[in-house]
């Protein structure tokens, strides 16, 4: 079982799961709207398939699971995010040591952000499903960044269960969740979700997780991914997300840059098919080793 850390940073407390292991460390950041406690099985995964695996620590970004969560919208924006796991990744390190990365979606996003800016606290990076977007030129093309159908979705959705019970059954049939393995499942509620009077609630409501969404635009990803010399391994699903004209401008951008693909995946692999993905990021640290 990990051990509960909590780490300040950018004026903020951030809640931290971390296993044991060798240096250097690895900062796993999730998805908008997820947890810490979903990179579980991914972890586990990553353990079991490594002769020497790697301390991993794994954060709740602000507003989500049991860190902070400020009540600006402006705060969410994904430059702020960038510049939480810079400062995570210098805490986490402790002594300067560059540490391994692994981010899912808005998190390997903000990861790859976060080493363009500090290339020095980075030694290895692992995205998942990263969110590209093309930043929006003003010729009405529709992007992720330009697009509001996810935050409207958001704010539709029903922050508050009568029950974990009750959570479980309403979620556990609707996209993406019904795609989930057992395990992320269980260890995604179990972060998501706090008691509520007799039930119980959503940690990052439905109008938080749309200012995320909303924060997208505020990142231009792509000049500070130029910068990252370190080795990334991107990870897609068989069904990614992430459109094949963004993909090839990535591996254009990053020399050192591999790709696994996950079979059956979508852009929620990592919690689809976490023992798959914690055993590739096993390989790739296992060749950097």
């Amino acid at each position: 079982m990990p051990a509960e850390r909590t780490l300040d940073a950018n004026g903020l407390r951030f809640h931290a799961l971390e296993w044991a292991g060798r240096e250097p460390a690895a900062l796993f950041a999730h998805a908008t709207s997820f947890c810490a406690d979903g990179w579980e099985p991914v972890v586990a995964a990553l353990q079991a398939s490594s002769a020497a695996p790697p301390r991993c620590v794994a954060i709740d970004q602000r507003g989500h699971g049991r860190s902070d969560a400020p009540a600006d919208p402006a705060a969410y924006q994904w430059t702020r995010l960038a510049e939480d796991l810079a400062a995570l990744a210098a805490l986490v390190s402790g002594d300067g040591t560059a540490i391994l990365g692994v981010g899912h979606s808005s998190g390997a996003t903000s990861l790859l952000a976060a080493a363009g800016q500090h290339p020095e606290r980075f030694a290895a990076l692992v995205a998942v499903e990263p969110v590209l977007f093309a930043r929006p030129d003003g010729s009405g093309t529709d992007s992720f960044a330009g697009s509001g159908s996810l935050a409207s979705a958001a704010r539709r959705r029903r922050d508050r269960f009568a029950s974990l019970a009750d959570a479980r059954a309403r979620l556990g049939v609707k996209p993406p969740f019904a795609g989930f393995d057992a395990a992320a499942f269980d260890a995604v509620l179990r972060g998501m979700l706090a008691p509520d009077g007799d039930g119980v609630a959503l940690r990052c409501p439905g109008e938080r997780e749309a200012w995320c969404y909303d924060g997208a635009i505020a990142l231009d990803v792509w000049p500070l991914a130029a910068r990252i010399r370190v080795p990334l391994l991107l990870v897609l699903g068989e069904h990614t997300a992430v459109a094949p004209a963004l993909r090839d401008r990535l591996v254009a951008a990053i020399p050192s840059l591999q790709i696994a693909t996950i079979a059956g995946g979508t852009h929620f692999t990592a919690l689809e098919r976490p023992r798959e993905v914690g055993a590739a990021i096993a390989r790739f640290f296992a060749e950097l080793a």
